[in-house]
């Protein structure tokens, strides 16, 4: 009997033996199908996993600047492509995207980040049209504007150039090249693009008549902004004559006196003027309220909006100023980040 446990024992223990010896070369096969041998297509290919081998071979022609590799990383090709192009600035490599959106936008980036006008011609649209447009409003160059595909790219174009333009130089007569259409994203569009990477000088120049684009329910076109904001400027009631819409018209006259010696009583005025305004009292309230707040560095002010302008308020007295304290008022955490992150 001690034999035949012996025995048993033995064979218990070979069998175990045998069982670590299988797992162990299972293991070291798949190590061998896992893990790439050496930096090639082929040692890729050996990935088991379609995504990990795509990457893998996308990784290769971005390491080795080799746009024929990324033709054999299948799903993945396209955004292979797109990311050599970037890396080496060669928009030629664009054109061997098979996807329009993903080749318009490989286009678009190339273009754009060279400054490269007449390559923006080979993207679809409306990536060429926008393409075009953002170049020439860096560029300052209005004549570019008119040679962009779409008109309302064109339009956007020559109007953020003419208030840039207006509002440096105070010259209204620039204010004419601005579109004066009433379509509200247009002028939305323009006004939200017209001081971005323009440095300090737009803030001060037209942050009291930003307050103005922050109301709701009042009519106004990217035209009538630019008169508005050189009248805020200038203190020149004269130039609200030229603003299209009555409502309009009647704050820009309101806020273009906000400068003058003795600012606390004209916003008094103002005020007192906005409770005479009938249907348009609320909305002529909220924007002189802010136009005080902005001009006065009051956040307490703000305090007195309702219907989330109030946050409207503290953000545009952080991105006024570049002062990120006045976004502590703000209560929405989503909302308190973006102030934060505008500052």
């Amino acid at each position: 009997m001690r034999g035949v446990g012996k025995e048993t024992e033995f064979s218990r223990r070979l069998r175990s033996y045998a069982a670590i010896t299988a797992l162990l070369v299972v293991v070291a096969a798949l190590s061998f199908l896992l893990v790439p041998q050496g930096n090639s297509i082929g040692s890729c290919e050996r990935l088991v996993f379609e995504s990990s081998r795509y990457a893998c071979i996308s990784s290769l022609a971005l390491a080795e600047s080799n746009a024929s590799i990324c033709g054999y990383a299948g799903t993945s090709s396209d955004s292979c492509y797109m990311q050599l192009a970037e890396k080496t600035n060669n928009a030629s490599v664009c054109g061997s995207i098979k996807n329009s959106t993903t080749l318009s936008l490989c286009v678009f980036a190339i273009a754009t980040a060279n400054g490269n006008y007449a390559l923006c011609s080979q993207a679809g649209q409306p990536y060429a049209s926008r393409c075009q447009a953002e170049i020439a409003v860096r560029l300052g160059n209005a004549t570019l504007c008119s040679g962009i595909g779409s008109a309302a790219y064109g339009a956007i174009c020559s109007s953020i150039i003419g208030i840039r333009k207006a509002q440096l130089s105070l010259n209204p007569a620039y204010c004419l090249n601005v579109s004066s259409s009433t379509n509200k994203t247009l002028t939305n569009y323009v006004i939200a693009n017209v001081s971005a990477g323009a440095g300090s000088a737009y803030t001060q120049n037209g942050f009291i008549s930003s307050s103005l684009s922050l109301v709701p329910n009042v009519t106004y076109t990217a035209r009538d902004y630019c008169y508005i904001s050189l009248a805020t400027r200038l203190s020149n009631p004269l130039l609200c004559a030229n603003v299209s819409t009555g409502e309009a018209a009647t704050l820009c006259a309101d806020e273009s006196s906000a400068y003058s010696a003795n600012a606390t009583l004209n916003y008094t005025q103002m005020l007192n003027n906005c409770a005479q305004s009938g249907s348009y009292a609320q909305e002529c309230t909220d924007a002189v309220i802010m136009a005080e707040a902005v001009h006065t560095r009051n956040a307490t002010a703000c305090a007195r909006l309702t219907n989330g302008l109030d946050t409207s308020c503290y953000s545009l007295l952080a991105s006024t100023y570049k002062n990120a304290t006045y976004c502590a008022y703000i209560s929405n955490s989503s909302a308190k980040s973006s102030c934060i992150s505008g500052s």
